[in-house]
């Protein structure tokens, strides 16, 4: 399990975000029965036991992960979740490893009864999934110690989709926005997860018609084709490689994927 990342410093806006969070979901109490998990073969009743009684801000990386990749029931009881969630997002944004697959770390948020939140709790996750990725999409997409951990853009957006966070704030202000940085993201997750194919190429979006249908006509739009076209043709492809590679793919140079990116865009 690798650790947390802390590689930039939080800025305000994501910081406020959290300290919202706490603000919002604080009231909850720990819950005093079992966890909703496994704990025969998939989590150590010593660890469900921490999650009820250390105080929640003592709760690690490690308490989440074996809670997340248990099993589970369908539907997720609420307040359980509600209470879990501030430490959790807060752990999320120091790049702590919440499950084995970046899209499935707030899967649980999403199987919760939507009418069970209100309309503050609703907008606290909101500004904190807009804060959360505009902030991965101002580093460069090639560092393993981004805001994203490493994943693609396209899979923190399925991970906010399965947390049952709308998608719409966030392409909007991918859509708009200047840093050279956010363009080489859009270039870098829609050639390996999007073009290929011109449909959405990840796992677990296969059961997910709704964001495939959104990201599919995002994607294809003939408007923000365009946009992302002149962005690119702005970027100053001399300057684009990352000092610090990922290691990943390496065989494949980022210019050579905006370049044919750009191909497809601008076609």
């Amino acid at each position: 399990m690798k650790p947390a990342l802390y590689a930039y410093q939080i800025p305000q806006a994501l910081g406020l975000a959290i300290d919202q969070l706490y603000a919002v979901f604080g009231h909850y109490d720990a819950p005093r029965y079992m966890l909703d998990v496994c704990t025969p073969c998939c989590m150590s009743p010593q660890l469900e036991k921490e999650m009820r009684t250390l105080p929640l801000q003592q709760l690690t990386a490690k308490h989440f992960y074996a809670y997340n990749d248990s099993a589970k029931n369908p539907v997720q009881p609420s307040d359980e979740i509600k209470y879990l969630l501030p430490r959790m997002l807060e752990l999320l944004v120091h790049g702590a490893e919440l499950h084995h697959s970046t899209e499935l770390y707030l899967q649980r948020l999403g199987n919760c009864d939507r009418a069970a939140y209100s309309a503050a709790e609703r907008s606290a996750l909101d500004r904190f999934a807009l804060a959360f990725f505009a902030d991965g999409l101002r580093q460069h997409p090639s560092l393993s110690n981004n805001r994203f951990g490493g994943s693609n853009a396209f899979d923190i957006l399925l991970m906010f989709d399965l947390g049952g966070i709308p998608l719409a704030p966030l392409l909007d202000y991918w859509l708009t926005a200047q840093e050279p940085t956010s363009t080489l993201h859009y270039a870098e997750s829609s050639f390996w997860d999007f073009w290929k194919g011109h449909a959405v190429q990840n796992a677990f979006a296969n059961d997910r018609t709704v964001f495939c249908q959104i990201m599919t006509s995002w994607m294809l739009n003939s408007q923000h084709r365009q946009q992302f076209a002149q962005k690119i043709l702005a970027l100053d492809l001399k300057n684009i490689e990352p000092v610090k590679p990922c290691g990943c793919c390496s065989s494949i140079r980022l210019t050579d994927i905006v370049e044919s990116v750009f191909d497809s865009v601008a076609c």
